[in-house]
This record gives structure tokens, sequence and C-alpha cells, in this order.
């Protein structure tokens, strides 16, 4: 997955899985983080039950170097990290 792909998606929110896959890392990894200390993530987080989120203009602001975002869709608006 690229950023112009993330930049052309329609959603708010993205899955943890497709981060990981923008990364190249495990999406464990980042589930792990997101639990110990997610603000060395650098790109903001939500808890919604179970699941993380990312909202996705926030990442893509990261993505870019910028200072990101803290938005989160509604669907996931819990334990804004």
């Amino acid at each position: 997955m690229t950023l112009a792909e993330i930049e052309n998606m329609t959603c708010n929110t993205l899955t943890v899985r497709q981060v990981a896959e923008f990364l190249g890392k495990d999406p464990q990894v980042i589930r792990d983080q997101a639990e110990r200390e997610p603000k060395y993530l650098g790109f903001p987080i939500c808890k919604a039950g179970h699941s993380w989120c990312i909202p996705r203009v926030g990442f893509i602001t990261w993505a870019k170097g910028l200072t990101p975002l803290l938005v989160c869709n509604q669907t996931c608006t819990t334990n804004i990290i």
C-alpha cells in the first residue's frame, strides 16, 4: 500500500493491518506499541472496544512528516491516544 492509495481512500480510519502494510511492519508490533507507549508511534491511534483504528487524515499528515492532527471517526471516539 502506498501513501497515494491511502490518500485516495474514502474511509475516515485505517486498520492496523493497513498501516502495517504501508510501514512494512508486522501488525502485532503496532498493536503492542499502542498498548505500551502509543505516543512513540507518532501518529494518532484510537482504541474502539478491543480494536485499534488510526484516523486516516492524522496518519497521512504524520507520513508526510508533519504534526498529525488528532482527529477521530465517530465510530472510534473512545480512548483517543
